[in-house]
C-alpha cells in the first residue's frame, strides 16, 4: 500500500478503474502501459481537434471538433468484435470438415526439417524404445 500512496494521481485513477472492473491485482507495468495509451490517445484526439478547428477558420476548439476527431480515431484504435452470428457461421463451416485420421500409431506429425524454425531434424522415439532421450 505504501507504493500506491506514492503513485501519481492518474495512476491511482487507473487503478480505481481497474478495481471497478473487478481486477483486484495487476503488475505495475500494466498501469504504466494504460497511462501511456491514455496519454497518446488523448493527445492525438486534441491535436486533430485543433487541426479541424483551424480548417474551419476558428481559433478555439469546440466540442464538434473533438467529436469529429473521436469519430475518425474510433475505427483505428477500437475495432469491435465480429457479430456472434457471423462467428457461429464460420465455426459451423470449419467444424463441418472432419479431422484427419492417421492410420499410423504415431499421433504426432512432425513438420519437415525445411519448415522447422532452425532446421533441426526430429525423430520420434516409440515408448517401448530403450534409447535415452536428450532434453534440451
Amino acid at each position: 500500500m505504501a507504493a500506491e500512496n506514492q503513485a501519481p494521481r492518474d495512476a491511482k485513477v487507473v487503478s480505481l478503474i481497474l478495481r471497478s472492473l473487478g481486477i483486484e491485482e495487476c503488475e505495475p507495468k500494466v498501469i504504466i502501459q494504460l497511462l501511456e495509451f491514455a496519454y497518446k490517445y488523448s493527445t492525438e484526439i486534441l491535436l486533430d481537434a485543433v487541426l479541424y478547428a483551424e480548417h474551419a477558420n476558428r481559433k478555439n476548439v469546440t466540442s464538434v471538433d473533438i467529436k469529429l476527431s473521436l469519430q475518425t480515431k474510433v475505427g483505428r484504435h477500437f475495432v469491435p468484435p465480429p457479430p456472434k452470428q457471423y462467428m457461429n457461421e464460420i465455426a459451423v463451416t470449419v467444424n463441418s470438415r472432419p479431422l484427419l485420421m492417421y492410420e499410423d500409431e504415431i499421433l504426432l506429425q512432425v513438420p519437415p526439417a525445411k519448415l522447422a524454425l532452425f532446421g533441426l531434424e526430429y525423430s520420434v522415439i516409440k515408448k517401448d524404445s530403450e534409447t535415452k532421450r536428450r532434453i534440451y
